[in-house]
């Protein structure tokens, strides 16, 4: 069967087990995006946000203070240039990403804490260029040659003038002017302003969480227990399991299914769509393919080769249909899924009554079941709305994201992980795009999944695989599901892609339609899958916090 592009991604795995030994620090490239309006002064401000904390130049150089000014921007607003220049540094300090723009009167202004950039080093960029993404609170400074903070407010009204010069250093080079600003940039986080305190805020939290979890992950009691509810579990699935001799049931009735794709997926190719929908009974057009742009996405032909011409006339047909990239499906998971929430509403308006089931994989399955809590607690989720299924989705998160996660947090890992994207080896994932955090087994999106109930009269039911390496199959199941199982796989990252078009996989998902419990497995096959589960997930956890650990004594490389 032709190679097509895996869910979660299984080359995640490649993203966190490369960076454990790479160190380079390496600049990244975002496409160029809309420029700000041009002023009548030479510089400008680089946000239309109000200012919130002012300039308060430190009494002594090591102490704190505030050596630009604060803007209250929200994550996702653009920064802009303050003037024409050139770039001088755009990369990792201190865990975090930075601009440098040098002007040919002689100033220097950068742009901290971004969550984004999208220039290079070299680069001639102009007033009112967009350089970056804030990732929240971001600091703008000024600095004259000799290095002294100035205060960013005057030189944006017009009253701080200093004569037209040459570029100083230029004749250095940019490695060596580099090297200069990396050391300069970290006093920012000497700073006790509104923008250093949200970071170190934030940083904190995060690596409290982190600790916490590779605490529990990490001690061997974790796992027993584990083994001991699996063992329990078999007990008691023994009471309502389907033999494996009982034949899938035939619908009785017509039915819709809506398939929701993974990280990093695309619509014109992706495993989700290769779950075989012919076999579980339902009409190629009561088949709805999610887009991550917000309606369904367009139909494919079975070999997926082609697109297929929409045709407004069938039952279905009249939904909105936008195609999706691979970096739209890395957006937030709460905003894919607030948009699969509308998509449910919109296939339950135009087919009422109808039976809808949604069949998620990989991260998809994530969205599926954050759309429907949270339609449900909104009173949103269509009533036709009725089953829920998870194919090798994280609905404990997923180790592999977390080690990312972790290792993101450490200028080490920071800038290795920057050397994996300009690689090419992390293919279409980018760390610095929300999806993969919101994955992470400590992230907030996990913490909302487990918070709220399943709505009544959904049926939730989680398939997983004992040998995948994307999402360990102890991390696909969960306790709030009305029925999980481990299949037995092979043990690689393939497994994580090929599983939903499995026979098994297809018989599970059969079955949970239908209402009856998942496949009665023998003890042995059952504590078998579950074992070698938990000690993949055992694996990647203390691979991740080794990488972590290593990249974050790595010395920020010296400048001359």
């Amino acid at each position: 069967m032709r190679s097509v592009p895996f869910t979660l991604r299984a080359r995640v795995v490649r993203l966190a087990l490369v960076v454990a030994v790479s160190s380079s620090m390496f600049v990244f490239m975002t496409p160029k995006l809309t420029s700000a309006a041009p002023s009548s002064g030479d510089y400008r401000p680089p946000s239309d946000t109000p200012i919130i904390d002012h300039f308060r130049p430190p009494p002594k150089p090591w102490m704190a203070g505030n050596r630009g000014i604060d803007y209250g921007t929200e994550p996702g607003a653009q920064i802009w240039a303050a003037g024409d220049g050139r770039v001088i540094f755009a990369g990792q300090v201190g865990g975090q990403l930075h601009v440098t723009v040098e002007h040919s009167d002689g100033l220097r202004t950068s742009y901290s804490f971004l969550a984004l950039i999208s220039v290079d080093v070299g680069n001639r960029v102009h007033g009112g260029e967009v350089i970056g993404i804030a990732g929240g609170p971001f600091h703008f400074g000024v600095r004259a040659p000799d290095n002294s903070y100035l205060d960013p407010e005057a030189l944006l009204a017009g009253s701080l003038r200093p004569s037209v010069r040459l570029v100083p250093g230029t004749d250095q080079g940019l490695e060596r002017l580099g090297a200069q600003e990396r050391r300069s940039l970290l006093e920012t986080f000497l700073d006790d302003g509104v923008a250093a305190l949200s970071v170190a805020a934030s940083f904190s939290s995060r690596t409290s969480a982190l600790l916490t979890h590779y605490v529990v992950e990490l001690n061997p009691d974790t796992h027993a227990a584990r083994l001991a509810y699996a063992v329990g579990k078999w007990f008691k699935d023994r009471r309502t399991c389907t033999e494996s001799s009982t034949p899938v049931p035939s619908h009785a009735t017509r039915r819709i299914v809506v398939l929701v794709s993974g990280l990093g997926t695309a619509s014109d190719s992706n495993t989700a769509w290769e779950i075989d929908t012919k076999s579980l009974g339902y009409a190629d057009t009561d088949v709805v393919r999610y887009s991550y742009e917000g309606g369904q996405a367009p139909r494919v032909s079975n070999d997926q080769g082609s697109t297929l011409r929409e045709d407004v006339s069938q039952p279905l047909g009249a939904i909105t249909t936008r195609p999706f990239t691979a970096t739209d499906s890395q957006q937030s998971v709460g905003t894919s899924a607030d948009r699969l929430g509308v998509l449910l509403q919109s296939v339950a308006i135009a087919q009422p009554g109808v039976p809808i089931d949604v069949v998620g994989h990989s991260q998809g399955g994530v969205v599926a079941r954050l759309a429907v809590e949270r339609s449900g607690a909104e009173n949103q989720l269509p009533s036709e709305v009725q089953t829920l299924v998870t194919v090798s989705s994280p609905q404990r998160g997923a180790p592999l994201a977390t080690g990312v996660v972790a290792l993101a947090d450490t200028p080490g890992g920071a800038a290795a992980l920057s050397q994996v994207r300009a690689s090419g080896m992390a293919d279409e994932l980018d760390n610095r795009l929300p999806a993969l955090t919101d994955l992470a087994e400590t992230s907030a999106t996990m913490d909302e999944l487990h918070n709220r109930p399943i709505p009544a009269g959904v049926r939730f039911v989680t398939i997983g695989g004992s040998g995948d390496l994307v999402v360990p199959g102890s991390s696909a199941g969960d306790s709030a599901a009305d029925a999980s199982i481990i299949l037995p796989t092979p043990i690689g990252k393939e497994a994580h892609g090929s599983l939903p078009s499995t026979p098994a996989a297809t018989r599970e998902i059969g079955l949970a339609v239908a209402g009856m419990g998942p496949t009665c497995q023998s003890f042995g096959v059952a504590l078998s899958g579950v074992l070698t589960a938990e000690t993949i997930r055992y694996g990647e956890t203390l691979a991740s916090a080794n990488a972590a650990i290593g990249a974050g004594v790595l010395a920020i490389p010296p400048g001359d």
